[in-house]
């Protein structure tokens, strides 16, 4: 009678003993108006940067925007065929605070009259977009679990585009989804010659390794010692 053959489960795995130290944990907190560098976690919240509590965390995107040449007889992508017409840019999140900054940021357009009415800010939209409308840029900070430094991505000239929408129900609280996009600078086409950087950034902290590395070298670790 044959015998089953044994068969055994391998562990296989990309997991080591450094894979905690690169998970990046929770929902993270965003700011708007956030300098590199300059700013810290405790500091912008004390200067009220902070956009308020959210729901349900906060997503960011930067997608490429690809444009493959058609060429005949090329029917499978080729390096060189391919350029980037731009790139699709966002911090998304629901916020759930309704101050008078959430209600205006998530119209967009609008503004806020503080001085008509004693009791109530007034927030009204308009049919143009001006340049306060856009805030100089929305920063999310996020905890890397084996970092002392947090991960900090940051969306530039950032504009909500969707409009304010929320519903109001028993035994929860409304929340005003507000999705970012990045958006260039009018003046980047003044110089041909001028490369176009997309509107955003992530700073992730150095690791201890690199980070001692560095310092050896007579470098600077500090890992927030840019300006965006």
């Amino acid at each position: 009678m044959p015998r089953a053959r044994v068969r055994r489960v391998k562990p296989y795995s990309g997991y080591n003993g450094t894979t905690p130290d690169k998970l990046l944990l929770d929902a993270g907190v965003l700011f708007k108006n956030f300098h590199v560098g300059t700013d810290t976690y405790q500091s912008a919240k004390a200067a009220g940067k902070c956009l308020g509590a959210t729901q349900k965390g906060t997503e960011f995107s930067a997608k490429p925007i690809y444009r493959r040449m058609e060429i005949d007889g090329v029917h499978t992508r080729t390096k060189g065929d391919t350029l980037i017409d731009g790139w699709e840019t966002y911090l998304k999140t629901t916020l759930v605070e309704m101050t008078s900054y959430t209600l205006r940021r998530a119209l967009g357009a609008a503004d806020i009259d503080t001085e008509t009415n004693e009791d109530y800010d007034v927030i009204k939209g308009r049919d143009t977009i001006q340049d306060e409308d856009f805030e100089e840029n929305i920063t999310f900070i996020g905890n890397l679990l084996g970092e002392t430094e947090p991960i900090i991505i940051q969306v530039i000239n950032a504009f909500h585009e969707g409009g304010l929408t929320f519903s109001a129900e028993d035994k929860n609280n409304a929340g005003v989804e507000c999705q970012f996009y990045g958006y260039l600078n009018d003046d980047v086409y003044d110089d041909p010659e001028q490369e176009i950087e997309p509107p955003f950034a992530i700073y992730r902290p150095k690791t201890a390794a690199a980070a001692a590395s560095n310092n050896t070298q007579g470098g600077n670790s500090n890992t927030q010692g840019g300006n965006s």
